[in-house]
């Protein structure tokens, strides 16, 4: 190690792990999922590279953005971030949104391998047996899970952290001399926009069931014969679109989500929207 170089200690990165895999889910929120375990997990390694109380603020913020995964496999994520935040402190050309671009490239993958492996298909079969030794009245039953579950998850995620922040490093410090970190980030930003656009067209579902009556005419469906003529889930992307515009002028969470749905049961009780 160079003079003058920060860098993590064994103590710090197994403190990050530890953190990581029990307070993970400890203020899970529907604004940011993880957001807040993810910057708790990353505490150690703030304190160890950042000093003052400008760096150390900034870190913290960096790390209170949305995120999502599979509390297993996702280590590998926090691997790569640490090592990522080691290297942006040795003076690399690393900006808050090119770590947060790699973070959020990794959490949708590992959660769909994490989800499906895991929580499809281990837990549910040793989950299976312990209840199947329950039944029969012996003991061993949520003994053997929980020994199983523990056993078999735990070993794995402190080595693919291990893993991560080992080879991380290096495959970050090629990517970013070779200017393919910079590409990757773009292509990462686009990805997520279009995965938000995705998930609002899915979820965010409402419209207007009025009719307007015109002498000498039908009643015209307005939702169906004018707002899905001119743009389908025209609403949608209206309500979407101005909660990003409100958000953008530093509106709190909580009064959106208050206006929302107070507006939402105004128009409902008036039978305006369905």
């Amino acid at each position: 190690m160079a003079a003058g170089e920060k860098k993590l200690t064994k103590l710090d990165l197994i403190k990050v792990w530890a953190i990581w895999t029990g307070f993970l889910h400890g203020l899970y929120n529907y604004e940011r999922m993880q957001g807040v375990g993810f910057a708790h997990a990353m505490i150690p390694v703030i304190k160890r590279l950042y000093h003052t109380k400008e760096e150390i603020s900034a870190a913290l913020k960096r790390h209170l953005v949305f995120f999502n995964t599979n509390t297993t496999t996702g280590t590998i994520a926090a691997g790569i971030v640490a090592a990522m935040e080691e290297q942006r402190a040795n003076g690399a050309d690393l900006s808050d949104e090119m770590i947060n671009s790699v973070k959020t490239s990794l959490m949708g993958p590992l959660a769909g391998i994490g989800d499906s492996v895991f929580q499809g298909m281990i837990f549910p079969i040793l989950l299976a047996v312990g209840i199947s030794l329950g039944l029969q009245g012996s003991v061993l039953g949520p003994i053997l899970y929980t020994v199983l579950v523990l056993g078999i998850s735990y070993p794995l995620h402190y080595w693919w952290f291990m893993a991560a922040y080992q080879q991380g490093g290096p495959l970050i410090e090629r990517l970013t001399e070779s200017g393919l970190l910079k590409q990757a980030t773009k292509a990462a930003n686009l990805v997520g926009l279009m995965a938000a656009g995705a998930l609002t067209a899915r979820y965010v579902n409402f419209k207007i069931i009025g009719k307007v009556s015109i002498s000498g005419l039908p009643p015209i469906d307005i939702q169906t014969e004018v707002l899905d003529k001119i743009l389908p889930n025209l609403l949608p992307l209206g309500l979407v679109l101005g909660i990003w515009a409100l958000l953008r002028r530093g509106v709190r969470v909580n009064r959106i989500i208050g206006l929302v749905f107070l507006v939402g049961f105004i128009l409902g009780y008036l039978k305006l929207l369905g």
